[in-house]
């Protein structure tokens, strides 16, 4: 899948709800993604600091996500 990234109309509070919300479907695919990956992660490489950096970017993702479900 090719986001459509570019140009949105933000014009309206409606219009930007819905931007917001495609974002948050969007930042959800992504951390599925990642999820993933760190599940596929051997054991013997789970304590090293790409795995940690998954971690972390998961942790992200969920308070980013958080927040922008807050918003509107």
């Amino acid at each position: 899948m090719k986001p459509a990234i570019g140009h949105v109309d933000v014009s309206t509070r409606a219009r930007r709800r819905k931007a917001v919300a495609n974002i948050i479907i969007l930042l959800k695919e992504i951390r599925e993604a990642e999820e993933t990956r760190m599940v596929k992660t051997p054991l013997n490489l789970q304590s090293g600091d790409a795995y940690a950096a998954a971690d972390e970017s998961v942790d992200a993702i969920i308070d980013a996500v958080s927040y922008l479900e807050g918003a509107y």
